[in-house]
């Protein structure tokens, strides 16, 4: 791979390390702060709100500024509301700080998958977008575990600190990131177009999908492993297992989505993973909580490769930022249905935010059948719609 791709998967391992870093304590800080579990789950799932917004419209600010400037400033920007929230006292300011703070993470998002996309040799997408979950899971591995180290080691607000600090560091990967002006396209009109293309709204429902599994159990694990007992480095430990399983399958699910056909591979996956989030309340130690986190780690590993390999394949390089725009907004949508249906059942007993995620999996699994094509294909296949040539820079 280039070592472009290498640059871009550092940049996505930092951005996504600044988030899962207060993943094991969030919860509970909220909740010391006196916040019902409903509101915990609701101020954790605003921040995708304001995402899904400027992730759909990251064109525009990439349009005006270039890709480089637009990720200067929503680097700076969620850094500012990182540090806003480690200050914050009331609650105006946690929900608006995390409002602001999604609304510039969301610039981000969609730039970095497109530049992936256009640093990419053509039939590789498979493997370079490997590479990028490969880096990604990395942050997803040591984000939970400093987090969890840290919060003990000092108190639940440190990790909160250390997040603005490190969404400070891809100004210094800026480089990677071409200066291109993307065309002057409507989003509304691509976004229309787009979703009229029955596997990019399938690859958007699946993601969303997918990610509300994931946000179920990493927004209420916390709160359900201290009824337990478990001190939050051993909550750390349980989100950095499945972030390790998650990481360590990358290589292989890239090298196996080219012999074996997706659609046949998607379904089990998805069933797996919800059936292991379900089963989180019937375990009650470190040591089978620690299993489960492992065996959902292992079954979430190809899906995201396979999702965002394909959304490359199909989607026409003219529009990659709208369609990487969609794709992560959809899984913004999870995040954000996840905590907070989650965080209204929860109110019911623990149990409930966890027992949702099997029905979650079943729909992935009819909806994979039902809508992705027989003929689903490496992106080394028959040619890829492209739309107006691109710019080199």
């Amino acid at each position: 791979m280039p070592l472009r791709i290498h640059l871009l998967s550092l940049i996505g391992a930092i951005l996504i390390l600044s988030i899962v870093v207060t993943q094991p304590v969030l919860p509970l800080y909220l909740q010391a702060r006196g916040l019902p579990t409903a509101e915990v789950g609701l101020v954790i799932g605003l921040m995708s709100l304001s995402l899904i917004v400027t992730e759909l419209g990251a064109m525009v600010v990439s349009r005006r500024l270039g890709r480089r400037r637009a990720v200067l400033l929503g680097s700076l920007g969620a850094a500012a509301m990182q540090f806003w929230f480690f200050w914050a006292a009331t609650r105006p300011e946690w929900y608006l700080s995390r409002l602001l703070f999604g609304a510039f993470r969301g610039i981000l998002w969609p730039i970095v998958f497109a530049e992936v996309t256009d640093a990419t040799p053509e039939g590789r997408h498979e493997r370079a977008f490997a590479v990028f979950w490969l880096y990604f899971g990395v942050g997803l591995l040591v984000g939970p575990w400093i987090g969890g180290w840290i919060a003990e080691a000092f108190d639940l607000r440190a990790p909160l600190l250390l997040s603005g600090v490190l969404c400070l560091v891809p100004l210094g990967f800026a480089g990677a990131i071409s200066a291109h002006h993307d065309a002057p396209l409507s989003i509304t009109a691509s976004l229309r177009a787009l979703g009229r293309r029955r596997e990019v709204a399938s690859v958007w429902l699946l993601n969303e999908i997918h990610v509300m599994i994931f946000a179920l159990f990493a927004t209420f694990l916390p709160l359900y492993a201290a009824t337990r007992g478990l001190r939050p480095s051993q909550i750390g430990m349980i989100f950095a297992a499945g972030s390790a399983a998650f990481t360590l399958a990358q290589v292989p699910a890239g090298r196996i989505l080219e012999r074996i056909h997706p659609r046949a591979l998607l379904a089990p996956l998805y069933l797996a993973r919800g059936a292991a989030v379900a089963a989180v309340p019937l375990v009650g130690g470190f040591g089978g909580l620690l299993a489960l986190s492992l065996v959902s780690g292992v079954a979430g590993a190809a899906v995201p490769t396979a999702l965002s390999s394909r959304m490359a394949a199909v989607a026409p390089r003219a529009e990659a930022v709208v369609a990487m725009g969609g794709f992560v907004a959809a899984a913004d949508v999870g995040f954000f249905v996840g905590p907070t249906i989650g965080g209204l059942l929860a109110g019911y007993g623990l149990a409930w935010p966890f027992l949702i995620a099997l029905p979650a999996s079943v729909a992935a699994a009819i909806i994979i059948r039902a809508t992705l094509s027989p003929d689903w294909i490496s992106s080394g296949g028959p040619e890829r719609p492209h739309g107006p040539p691109r710019r080199s820079d």
